[in-house]
């Protein structure tokens, strides 16, 4: 089966010609533990807002999402220099920029073309200096949502493009922890053994001048004691179980939200790792968890940002 994970990072834009003016929609999201849907609109599509987040928490299940619209009237190519008084607030300008030289005055600077033309260059950075095209909200509201929705498919298909390099990523570096583990499980055999000779060398080193000797079945039953406290069996089963059910997981082709269940299945991993680590005290098992702990973070880096 194929990878089946959706990312919380996508993007999403459309253009459509609405009541005679290019509006634009544009969809933007990262990761987030939950929703957030923040919009950018123009002032007079505010009364319209609760409607479109109505439909971005209808599509989207998790993330930090921004929804801009934006609108421009349809062509400026013929429109003459005595037309553009319409798209310009001539009036709130040029008391912008009587204010700005009777500030001059006020300082007693000299007036110069260069001020002059700054102060109008401060102007226009103002949203001020610009009058919006009209529009009937009436005949907007229902292409908006549309186009919305154009704008959300376009984002879900951003999305799952991310999260099959997601799950690419994801499943290569589980393939690295399957060899990880494997080679520690092999090493882990080793150790009852080792733990014996570790154990009748230092035994035989601290009784090598006294006169008498220990009881052998209790030297036995305390070593086999030791060797089952450092036993590591149990959790590498585990470790390879969690590997299975978050290939189960990715592959699963339902719709299910999966990102908290994979953060879940990445802990329960890196608790068993832990365990092995603590209990094995063999240095190519400790070099061994290290990189597996190091992969686990990788992977819980990329599953922060699955739906």
């Amino acid at each position: 089966m194929s990878a089946n994970l959706l990312s919380m990072t996508g993007y999403g834009e459309v253009l459509s010609l609405i009541d005679d003016c290019e509006w634009r929609c544009i969809v933007q999201s990262v990761n987030s533990r939950n929703l957030d849907a923040r919009f950018r609109l123009p002032s007079r599509l505010n009364v319209l807002e609760n409607t479109f987040r109505k439909i971005v928490h209808n599509r989207i299940p998790r993330g930090k999402v921004d929804i801009t619209f934006s609108f421009s009237p349809q062509s400026t190519d013929n429109i003459s220099p005595a037309d553009s008084s319409e798209f310009f607030n001539a009036s709130w300008i040029a008391d912008f920029c009587r204010a700005g030289e009777g500030l001059l005055d006020t300082l007693s600077w000299q007036s110069s073309d260069h001020l002059r033309a700054t102060i109008l260059q401060g102007a226009f950075l103002r949203k001020d200096a610009f009058l919006e095209p009209q529009f009937e909200i009436d005949n907007v509201a229902d292409p908006l949502s549309k186009l919305l929705h154009a704008a959300l498919d376009k984002h879900f298909t951003s999305r799952q493009q991310e999260g099959k390099h997601l799950a690419a990523d994801i499943v290569e570096r589980l393939s690295q922890l399957d060899v990880f583990i494997a080679a520690i499980s092999k090493k882990a055999a080793l150790m009852p053994n080792l733990f014996r000779e570790r154990i009748n060398l230092r035994i035989d080193t601290i009784l090598s001048d006294r006169k008498f000797e220990l009881d052998q079945a209790r030297l036995s039953q305390e070593v086999a004691h030791l060797i089952d406290k450092a036993d590591v069996s149990e959790e590498i089963v585990r470790f390879q179980s969690h590997i299975t059910q978050f290939l189960t997981e990715i592959n699963d082709q339902s719709s299910d939200r999966k990102g908290k269940k994979l953060e879940f299945i990445v802990q329960e991993m890196l608790r068993e790792v832990n365990t092995v680590g603590s209990k094995a005290n063999l240095l190519e098992i400790t070099n061994g968890v290290v990189e597996i702990k190091n992969e686990l973070e990788k992977i819980r880096e990329q599953v922060q940002n699955v739906v």
